[in-house]
């Protein structure tokens, strides 16, 4: 079997269900050349993947997925190959994690008014260091006031629903320039949730490669092979790079497998060396913020 790779996955450190350590154990169970843990505006996982991926002998990419908007347009912009020190990225992420943290007390708030009791103390129990609306629906439905998590999403957490609160995200050039400026590449993530923007706005990419866009997430589980062909397309005529993951959080919360089957996805090691190559390229450049022209 050739091997294969995974650039999208989380860990305890956001919203999946296994450690970052876990994590690495499984990728070298199932076979996989390398993956990236992409954990959700955070990455306190990034060290003890890197470590324990030495272990295993499993290559680790620094990785981060961090929400977004452009013009009223939500988007998931991935992370890759920065460094995970960087003060610049971690001061932005603090900021992330303030406006998170207000977020969750908004939620709590409004479930209290639906005389919901639920304390940070036992959201924590549940999700560790970051808390998401995943872990209040994990909440809801062992305590009995939902059937499982997604019929707490459309109870209570979903836009619309009673306990929904805003996410504010920072802009999608912002987003870009702090992984940039941490030596890193930027990345679209999951774009088969952005077709009616694809479609109403086709120079969406464009811009997002004058921001300094590197690549598009083209192998995705929910990607029909039309729509993958489509992104590959799409990622040529702009000199993007192509990238690819399962998005995975745990074998109960996914139901593609860590680095896909042949059923689903197979992400291959080559897109791995191509984001390496163009990492090398771009921080080799003298003027780092010059090089974005030609990416």
């Amino acid at each position: 079997m050739p091997p294969y790779i995974d650039l999208h996955t989380h860990s305890t450190c956001s919203d999946g269900l296994l450690t970052p350590t876990a994590l690495l154990d499984l990728a070298a169970r199932r076979g996989l050349a390398a993956i990236a843990l992409t954990d959700h505006d955070t990455v306190t996982g990034v060290a003890e993947a890197l470590a324990h991926g030495t272990i295993v002998g499993v290559e680790v990419l620094s990785g981060i997925e961090i929400s977004s908007d452009l013009a009223g347009t939500s988007l998931h912009i991935l992370g890759y190959g920065f460094d995970h020190e960087h003060p610049g990225l971690l001061a932005f992420l603090a900021r992330l994690q303030e406006a998170r943290h207000n977020r969750n007390q908004g939620i709590m708030e409004r479930l209290r008014t639906l005389g919901i009791s639920i304390t940070n103390e036992e959201l924590t129990r549940i999700a560790g260091e970051q808390i998401g609306r995943p872990h209040f629906a994990r909440l809801l439905t062992q305590k009995g006031l939902a059937r499982n998590s997604q019929d707490a999403f459309s109870r209570y957490l979903k836009r619309g629903a009673p306990a929904f609160v805003e996410h504010i995200k920072p802009q999608a050039d912002e987003v870009i320039s702090q992984i940039s400026k941490a030596n890193g590449l930027a990345v679209l993530a999951h774009p088969v949730y952005l077709i009616p923007s694809l479609e109403q706005n086709p120079g969406l990419v464009a811009t997002l490669k004058e921001y300094g866009l590197a690549g598009l997430e083209t192998f995705y589980p929910t990607h029909s092979k039309k729509f993958s062909r489509f992104l590959q397309a799409l990622a040529a005529q702009h000199g993007l790079l192509l990238s690819g993951g399962t998005d995975y959080h745990g074998d109960t919360h996914s139901v593609t497998p860590l680095g896909g089957n042949a059923k689903t996805i197979r992400v291959p090691l080559q897109l791995l060396q191509e984001i390496k190559q163009r990492l090398a390229a771009t921080n080799a450049a003298p003027h780092r913020e010059a090089a974005h022209l030609f990416l």
